[in-house]
């Protein structure tokens, strides 16, 4: 039953109604409804004036908490690029976790990309490349095994396995560190965003890279060999010490995509924060700056103890 008082005349009160609704305000010239403050209507007219007002009401299925929030939102992939502003103003709204289709989409490019280096990969560790010193007075038997040793190299393990397994924990870690880092910066900058929604943008930021990775199994088919020097490395000499070989290796994770990333990263955080502009992108910077320190110690580290290279696939 609808009781219209003179206090809330122009409202609609459905007491059968089970799902959320956001109802609009409605014209108060209702010619059957206005009969005087406080009276009682016939169920004839409570069901005609009700019927016209669902026509008002919107139905928002954002609030309907019976529909389960969807997983995956491929639709959203595209709009990123071509409207990357609204789009992202979108996925930093939502407070439940929408990251998985920009980490599924990376994981899958990241395997692609090992399976298309896999020949190449396997014809370079078959090379056995500069012997160790003296290796001429070894005994025949050391020099057989070192052999067969290097050869080991060239196995399913290492050239498939191994590569795989680096390339999803680097997109995994990085992911999670950035976003956790990011979330404790814009925290501390004043920002009441959520942890997911700050997972969620850094997530969907990151999808320049699956273009990188296109570029690269593309790179690979056509030259027939591993790419070497990436990112801005070349700048360093590959036989630098000290400050200029971690210099080497940080500059091995910056390249054109690392700057998209971060430009999307600084149109997302502005309405995920509602900060200005020089707070939420100082936050976004200091963020970027110490996960690139974070990814360079490793290769750092290998290349100082044992003179290997740390193949740039275990991180974005």
């Amino acid at each position: 039953m609808t009781i219209i008082m003179d206090d809330y005349r122009g409202w609609e009160l459905f007491q059968s109604t089970r799902r959320p609704v956001v109802v609009r305000f409605i014209d108060p010239s209702w010619s059957s409804l206005s009969k005087g403050p406080g009276e009682i209507h016939s169920g004839e007219q409570v069901r005609k004036e009700r019927k016209k007002a669902m026509a008002e009401v919107d139905l928002e299925p954002g609030l309907n908490h019976l529909e389960k929030p969807r997983k995956l939102h491929f639709e959203w992939v595209l709009p990123l690029f071509f409207r990357p502003a609204r789009t992202l103003k979108t996925i930093v709204a939502r407070d439940s976790a929408v990251w998985r289709t920009p980490l599924l989409i990376l994981s899958v490019l990241a395997i692609l990309v090992v399976l298309v280096s896999a020949p190449s990969r396997t014809l370079e560790m078959n090379q056995v490349g500069e012997l160790p010193p003296d290796f001429q007075y070894w005994a025949p038997e050391q020099q057989e095994e070192y052999l067969a040793s290097q050869s080991n190299k060239a196995s399913p393990m290492f050239v498939y396995l191994f590569p795989i397994l680096g390339s999803l924990i680097g997109i995994w870690l990085s992911w999670f560190l950035l976003g956790s880092i990011l979330h404790l910066a814009l925290t501390l900058s004043g920002s009441r965003g959520s942890n997911v929604q700050a997972m969620n943008l850094v997530g969907w930021a990151s999808l320049p890279f699956a273009l990188r990775s296109i570029v690269q199994a593309i790179a690979i088919l056509v030259n027939k060999r591993l790419i070497e020097a990436p990112g801005v490395s070349g700048f360093i000499a590959a036989d630098a010490e000290g400050f200029a070989a971690f210099m080497g290796i940080l500059l091995t994770f910056v390249d054109i995509y690392l700057i998209w990333q971060v430009i999307l990263l600084m149109v997302g955080s502005l309405p995920l924060t509602g900060l200005s502009r020089a707070k939420a992108w100082t936050a976004v910077i200091i963020s970027v700056l110490l996960i690139l320190l974070l990814q360079s110690v490793p290769g750092y580290i290998t290349r100082m103890l044992g003179g290997l290279e740390l193949t740039r696939g275990f991180f974005f």
